[in-house]
């Protein structure tokens, strides 16, 4: 081809990955034909609660003010919240969509129940998902900071995505500093120049409100005992106070310097007032506490130091001590919790894994790293003409079969296509899936090969060890005529699937193509049917499904450059129709 040609040939196929990628872009939304998820939306019905608040008899309309429905007896008790983990959640993917799942927690925010409401994924995966008590069990260890330290998620086993997706979901629901239900006010400017005078602006870090001036230099630190204890009622109910701590000298023998107590002030107070202003004024009531570390107020016995209160507020006053007590320890807890996890996150194993993980919003498995490493091997296999052997094709083939395809089952698909369009890229699920996404769709445009069907795709790897020599038995060879119209079932099914997309976004394409079968563990009997099927047929006609019936692969075959992309095709015609149709509709 001289260079006009050859420029002629760029042009044409970059309009041609273009149209693609705009139709791709087109796809609607699984959750298109579903309510949109807003702060509107209803709380889960008392049936639905029932099952884990079997007393459940009522659920307040209006959220409080960590946007959970408070949940009542019969008597008009609280005795849960419950919430939604959508509108937060929208934007964390599965295979093919979000997933909404109800959270429900007890007075102290501990997780009591999680349980999935609603699905854009895939109903063999929703399914495998619903009946996997164990999953769902795990979560009964959470707090409302998400699990234990150095406790991953365990996703259920052939619906990895869907269940992690869920996951994250609660966590992203739940995740952040707790907001007190009767405190909610967060500290203003105002409020820390009454401490810092050059307070300028504030943030927040691991429950401290620290202050800063003009420049971004910390002036000082606050504690606020409303989010660590609101349930401490004195004479007529409870207190919030203000903790000023100052970092003391280092622990010998180590760089720790633990939180001293320099001053405390009530912020606010339910109680009596006249009791109140009695606390505020007795300076010998606070002399008991200033001067502490954190760690020792947290452990400290009022009985032991014989703390009495304030005379004529006893009541009041001790109500304070006690919540300075288990505020303290509270703190105190928490500190230890991030002090472990990151103690752990310093092995070089840990900080390995985060680093590639990108500081942990990445999950990466063992089967990632194995379809990773299949995936860097491919270029090295091309130089070396490796490919070529009989034997080390056979052996490659095997390997793609047992890593991609039953380890990992990371095929490349119509459902994943048109989900991942139309919802958003799980890449952080699943990095490795993604890269294959990644090398299926850019390595025909670019570099005019097709990797994934010539050497990643499981079905097809298993087409190529069975396929029949030209010689055997079962060689068939159809009549002209039927192959000349078979060769049209892929780009028919391709559009039909569009069309069927754009009209009804939320149908499930995965039982159009074999490849479900390769999650043997929830595949249902269809799937391992169709693929059965598909590979009888290719054990009579050499590469009978990928030639003739896999759509994947007709649209990846679309985007690969070769000697006549150049000239126009009718799919060029197809897809341009496509394009105009999706826009209008």
């Amino acid at each position: 081809m001289n260079r006009q040609g050859s420029f002629r040939a760029t042009v044409v196929h970059s309009v041609r990955a273009c149209v693609v990628a705009a139709l791709l872009l087109m796809i609607p939304s699984p959750r298109r034909d579903m309510p949109p998820p807003t702060e509107a939306t209803p709380s889960p019905s008392v049936d639905v609660i029932r099952p884990f608040l079997p007393t459940a008899s009522v659920v307040d309309g209006d959220k409080d003010a960590n946007g959970f429905w408070t949940v009542r007896d019969a008597d008009g008790a609280v005795i849960g919240r419950v919430a939604r983990t959508l509108p937060e959640a929208s934007q964390i993917i599965g295979y093919r969509g979000p997933s909404e799942a109800m959270i429900v927690v007890d007075g102290d925010l501990n997780l009591i129940a999680v349980d999935l409401i609603s699905s854009a994924d895939t109903e063999e995966h929703v399914t495998a998902v619903e009946n996997d008590a164990e999953f769902f069990r795990q979560f009964l260890d959470w707090t409302w900071a998400g699990p234990p330290p150095g406790k991953k998620v365990d996703a259920v086993s052939g619906a990895t995505l869907t269940s992690l997706a869920l996951a994250k979901g609660v966590l992203r629901r739940i995740g952040g500093d707790v907001s007190s239900l009767v405190f909610p006010e967060q500290l203003t400017i105002e409020e820390l120049q009454g401490w810092f005078a050059e307070t300028s602006s504030s943030r927040t870090e691991a429950d401290v409100v620290i202050a800063l001036d003009a420049n971004g230099d910390e002036l000082g630190r606050l504690i606020r005992t409303g989010p660590l204890s609101d349930s401490i009622i004195g004479y007529q109910g409870p207190t919030e106070l203000l903790i000023n701590v100052e970092p003391g000298d280092p622990i010998e023998g180590t760089e720790t310097r633990p939180l001293i107590v320099a001053d405390i002030k009530l912020r606010s107070s339910f109680d009596n007032q006249p009791y109140v202003r009695y606390c505020k004024t007795e300076y010998g009531f606070w002399a008991l506490f200033e001067g502490k570390t954190v760690a020792e107020l947290a452990a400290m016995d009022l009985q032991e130091e014989r703390v009495e209160g304030v005379s004529g507020a006893t009541m009041t006053s001790m109500a304070i001590a006690e919540t300075l007590v288990a505020s303290a320890d509270r703190f105190h807890a928490r500190q230890q919790r991030r002090a472990e996890s990151d103690a752990k996150r310093q092995s070089i194993w840990n900080r390995s894994a985060e680093w590639l993980s990108g500081g942990g919003e990445i999950r990466i498995t063992a089967a990632d790293v194995g379809c990773v490493i299949v995936l860097c091997l491919i270029p090295l296999f091309r130089m070396r003409g490796w490919f070529r052997g009989s034997r080390i094709r056979k052996a490659w083939l095997l390997a793609v079969i047992a890593v991609i395809g039953l380890w990992s089952g990371n095929l490349i698909s119509l459902a994943l296509i048109s989900g991942w369009s139309g919802g958003g890229i799980a890449w952080r699920l699943a990095p490795a899936l993604a890269a294959i996404a990644v090398v299926a769709f850019v390595a025909p445009v670019g570099w005019k090969s097709n990797p994934y069907c010539n050497h990643l795709c499981p079905h097809g790897a298993l087409q190529q060890l069975i396929r029949p020599h030209h010689r055997s038995k079962r060689f068939w060879k159809p009549p002209a005529a039927l192959l000349a119209v078979l060769k049209y079932i892929p780009g028919t099914m391709l559009v039909v699937a569009y069309l069927t997309l754009l009209r009804f976004p939320a149908v499930d394409l995965s039982s159009w193509e074999p490849f479900h079968a390769y999650l043997y563990t929830i595949a249902p009997w269809t799937a391992l049917v169709l693929a059965g099927l598909t590979l009888l047929l290719s054990a009579l006609v050499p590469m009978g499904y990928c030639r003739l019936g896999c759509p994947t692969g007709r649209l990846l075959d679309y985007l690969r450059r070769s000697a006549g992309s150049d000239r126009l095709q009718i799919a060029d015609g197809v897809a341009i129709g496509l394009l105009i149709v999706a826009i209008l509709v």
